[in-house]
Formats: structure tokens, C-alpha cells, sequence
């Protein structure tokens, strides 16, 4: 399953997304994440499945961009 990954350095700020992980269970991708965004001694870190997130703007489905015609 696929989560996306968002932390935050410092108590107080806003959490930022810092990019995605494949893992088979909730439990795993703790330490999948941690691992993978190891380069900051994060504040909070969280994982959110992505087919929990909820469209907010655009289109529900990613549409495919334009064939080239040459």
C-alpha cells in the first residue's frame, strides 16, 4: 500500500509533505518512514494511506496528459 508522508521540525509549525513510502501494513510503514526520511531529527512525522486522501480541488481521478500526434 502506498502512504504518503508528512512531518514537521519544530513543535508549532505547520506539517509539510516530504514524500511517499510502500508498505504492506500501518505498522511497518512507521519505521519505513523513518527510515527513508531520516535526514532531519523530525519534531512529527505522519503517514496517511493514499487512497484515505480526500480530493479537495480537481478532478477524482488524475486524468492522462495529451497523446503527441508525431
Amino acid at each position: 500500500m502506498k502512504y504518503e508522508v508528512f512531518a514537521r521540525i519544530r513543535a508549532g509549525d505547520e506539517l509539510i509533505h516530504v514524500g511517499n513510502v510502500d508498505a504492506p501494513d500501518d505498522r511497518l510503514v512507521k519505521s519505513y518512514a523513518r527510515t527513508t526520511f531520516d535526514e532531519e531529527d523530525w519534531d512529527r512525522m505522519v503517514a496517511v494511506p493514499r487512497d484515505e486522501l480526500i480530493e479537495v480541488t480537481g478532478n477524482q481521478k488524475a486524468e492522462s496528459p495529451p497523446r503527441s500526434t508525431q
